[in-house]
C-alpha cells in the first residue's frame, strides 16, 4: 500500500537524495519507490532543478515506473494463452524502455496499414493473393525490413521503435505483421523456431511461412526443415508449431535482456527477467 504522505514531507525527502552517505541516500530512495506515482511530478522538478541529484532521481523514477509496469504484466499474464494480448504486451515492453510514450499514434498506425491493405484486397482475395499483397505492402511500400548491419540495436526489440524506424529483428517484424494480420482477421500466427521467427499462413489449401526478416520471403516447411539442419538444431515438428502470445513477449523480453547484459545494464535486465517470471512460463532455449 502507498503511503499518503503530504506533499512537502515527499519534497524534503527528495532533498535528502543529496545525502552524501550512499546508506541515507537509498534508504530515502526506496521510501519514494513506496510512495509511487505521487512522488514523480516532484521527483520530475527536482532532477532539473537539481542536477547534482539527477542520477540518483532517474534510479527512483526507473524504479517506480519498473514497479507500475509490473502490476500491469500481472494484470495482462491472468488471461489464458488464448486470450493473451500480445500488442498490450509488446507495448508494455516498449513503456519499460519510453516512460512517456503515448501508444494512440502507434494502435492508429497499425489501424491505417491494415486498413490499407484490406482497400488492396477486395472481397474474394485468395490466400496466395493476401500473402502477395501484405508483402509487397509492408516490406516494399511501407519499406520494412530487417536491421542486418546492426542486428543487436536495442530500439530493434522495442514494438514503437521498429514501427517508427521501419526496422526489426525478426520477432519484432513478425509482431507487425501479426498484429496487422490480427486486425484483418487472417489465419496467421507466430512461428518461434530456435535460432529464428517467422509467420505461418495457414487455411485448408494453402499453408507458407513468411520470413519477415528477410523481405517476406515464402517458405516451405521443407525451407524451415533444412534452415534448422543447416543451423545445426536438426528438425523436430515442435519448431514449426505455434508459438502462443505469452511465449512470444518471453522471448522478445529475452532478447532485450541479453542485449543489455552484454553491455552490463545489470539494472534493466533484472527488471525484464521479472517480467518473465510475472508471465509465467520458464525460459526455453533460442
Amino acid at each position: 500500500m502507498r503511503q499518503m504522505l503530504p506533499e512537502p514531507q515527499i519534497r524534503a525527502l527528495i532533498r535528502l537524495l543529496s545525502d552524501e552517505d550512499q546508506r541515507v541516500a537509498h534508504t530515502i530512495a526506496g521510501r519514494l519507490v513506496e510512495i509511487g506515482d505521487r512522488a514523480v511530478p516532484m521527483l520530475r522538478e527536482a532532477e532539473i532543478e537539481q542536477p547534482e541529484m539527477a542520477a540518483r532521481i532517474r534510479w527512483v523514477l526507473d524504479d517506480i515506473h519498473g514497479q507500475r509496469l509490473e502490476a500491469e504484466f500481472h494484470a495482462l499474464s491472468s488471461c489464458d494463452d488464448e486470450n493473451l494480448d500480445l500488442e498490450a504486451g509488446a507495448f508494455l515492453i516498449a513503456q519499460y524502455a519510453y516512460h512517456d510514450m503515448d501508444l494512440s499514434p502507434y494502435g492508429r498506425f497499425l489501424d491505417s496499414m491494415a486498413e490499407e491493405v484490406r482497400e488492396r484486397l477486395g472481397r474474394k482475395a485468395s490466400a496466395e493473393e493476401v500473402v502477395k499483397t501484405m508483402n509487397r505492402y509492408l516490406f516494399v511500400e511501407q519499406g520494412f525490413s530487417g536491421n542486418t548491419e546492426q542486428y543487436y540495436e536495442v530500439e530493434d526489440s522495442y514494438l514503437n521503435k521498429v514501427l517508427d524506424r521501419r526496422k526489426g529483428i525478426p520477432i519484432s517484424l513478425s509482431a507487425v505483421y501479426l498484429l496487422i494480420g490480427k486486425r484483418l482477421g487472417l489465419p496467421v500466427f507466430g512461428i518461434g523456431m530456435p535460432g529464428h521467427f517467422l509467420v505461418k499462413y495457414e487455411t485448408g489449401r494453402y499453408r507458407m511461412f513468411i520470413d519477415s526478416f528477410n523481405g517476406g520471403a515464402l517458405l516451405s516447411q521443407k525451407d524451415c526443415a533444412r534452415f534448422l539442419e543447416q543451423a545445426g538444431y536438426g528438425f523436430e515438428e515442435r519448431y514449426l508449431q505455434k508459438t502462443p502470445a505469452r511465449s512470444i513477449l518471453i522471448r522478445m523480453l529475452k532478447n532485450l535482456i541479453a542485449i543489455y547484459n552484454k553491455v552490463e545494464d545489470v539494472t534493466k535486465a533484472s527488471r525484464l527477467t521479472r517480467f518473465i517470471e510475472i508471465l509465467g512460463l520458464p525460459e526455453k532455449d533460442e
